[in-house]
């Protein structure tokens, strides 16, 4: 579907008080993470088209109060090593697209529209400024959409949805109970300049991007069949989904070359539930998550159960690593633990090749982003943008039981995984999933 976007008004929108920390440390790993935007697109049909200024004045106003919170956000990045805390603002754009809601919403898996209605028009580094942009799109119906793109300096994806709640309260007028905490330098203390990780590898091959919907009925069938009474009795939800599309993911490269190859799995767990309170707050903006490593070959068969184990353990390994050690008795427990995620971080990622593709596995599921109401409702749909490698983004669907994969290869890769006969038994078509 061709789509042309034009755009009515730019702005910069300021915290409504500048009473606030003058400069932030960016940790270890916001120093090491590429600088791109962790963005999401929230999509609404409850909106006349007379109410367009009420909507836009009101959404404006909403963010220069939540930035009040979130202040960071409207700073600027200076050497990629702070956030200087200055007040320089967020972009916010109105834009207006030639086409209906519905006609986005039965496009479900054309990445490429999701990414223009995201994406800012004025080449917005995450690296230095904005650190955050927002676009509101009106749709030629009564829809509109709110893209919200955060700099992954600052934020990962949790912080996203709780600065996209901070902001949904504020527009409807509620004090906020969010009261963010930016502690990700006091976690994961900045990084000594003598530390060199291997560089990332570049990506040449053309990629590309498509979401899987699997329904709450297809996950129950897959999870018996991902769940072992030996290794793991039983399987999550966001396990089997993962061990099913690595399987394919995988499956997909083998044709390319007779040569044995190596890749890497890396699957982001969120730190904040899983570690105590004592030193992570459950409201900690930044980058908190372990990245564990999974190294594989291409002889490797990524048979379900196997690789749910797999993840499984790496669980287990992090618990271990939280969990005291009891030669850490005369020690602050709290702080010989981060040490001990610091290290195996540290490790997991100098053991990466260069040359070794990555298979990224992120889980944005209980994350609330289907209760972004900024007062005219709950989003019909909600999608995060994509970046140019292979990756796999896995979000609720609007049910709360249901997932939406939103999976990024390389073209000839994703021609292969796409009619994949054991992935397509289990996928919805996601297009009804969306126009019900």
């Amino acid at each position: 579907m061709t789509m042309k976007l034009e755009i009515l008004a730019k702005e910069v929108i300021r915290p409504d008080s500048p009473n606030h920390l003058q400069t932030l440390h960016l940790s270890l790993f916001d120093q090491f993470l590429p600088s791109t935007y962790v963005s999401a697109i929230f999509f609404y049909d409850d909106h006349q088209p007379n109410q367009e200024e009420t909507l836009v004045h009101r959404l404006k106003k909403s963010l220069s109060q939540t930035l009040s919170l979130f202040y960071p956000l409207a700073g600027r990045i200076k050497e990629g090593v702070t956030v200087d805390c200055n007040d320089e603002g967020a972009l916010f754009i109105k834009a207006r697209a030639n086409v209906l809601l519905l006609d986005v919403l039965r496009n479900p898996s054309d990445a490429d529209l999701v990414h223009k209605l995201i994406v800012s028009p004025d080449h917005a580094d995450p690296g230095t400024w904005p650190l955050l942009h927002v676009k509101v799109v009106f749709f030629r119906d009564r829809g509109f959409a709110v893209a919200v793109s955060a700099s992954h300096k600052v934020c990962d994806a949790a912080s996203l949805s709780m600065f996209v709640r901070s902001w949904t309260n504020a527009a409807k007028g509620f004090a906020d109970t969010v009261n963010p905490e930016f502690a990700a330098s006091v976690f994961f203390p900045p990084a000594d300049i003598s530390i060199e990780f291997p560089p990332l590898l570049e990506h040449e091959a053309k990629s590309k991007t498509k979401s899987f919907v699997f329904g709450p009925l297809m996950i129950d069938k897959l999870k018996i069949r991902a769940s072992c009474s030996l290794l793991v009795p039983q399987a999550t939800r966001v396990e089997s989904i993962t061990a099913l599309l690595l399987s394919c993911m995988t499956k997909s490269r083998r044709p390319k070359t007779q040569a044995v190859t190596e890749f890497a799995i890396t699957h982001t767990m969120n730190l904040r539930p899983r570690v105590p309170l004592s030193f992570l707050p459950r409201k900690a903006i930044g980058n908190f998550f372990f990245l564990p490593l999974l190294k594989e070959t291409s002889e490797t068969r990524m048979e379900i159960q196997e690789t749910v184990s797999k993840l499984r353990k790496t669980k287990e390994e992090l618990n271990e690593l939280i969990t005291k050690d009891p030669e850490d008795s005369n020690t602050n427990s709290d702080e010989a633990a981060k040490e001990r995620i610091i290290s195996a971080m540290l490790s997991f990622l100098c053991e990466v090749s260069p040359e070794a593709e990555t298979y990224a596995v992120s889980s944005w599921c209980r994350m609330s982003f289907y209760e972004a109401d900024f007062g005219w409702g709950f989003p019909v749909w909600v999608a995060p943008d994509t970046v140019d490698k292979t990756q796999v983004v896995l979000m609720d669907a609007k049910d709360g039981e249901g997932v939406e994969a939103w999976v990024t290869l390389p073209e000839t890769e994703m021609a292969v995984f796409e009619h994949d006969d054991e992935m397509l038994v289990y996928i919805t078509p996601s297009a009804s999933v969306r126009t019900k």
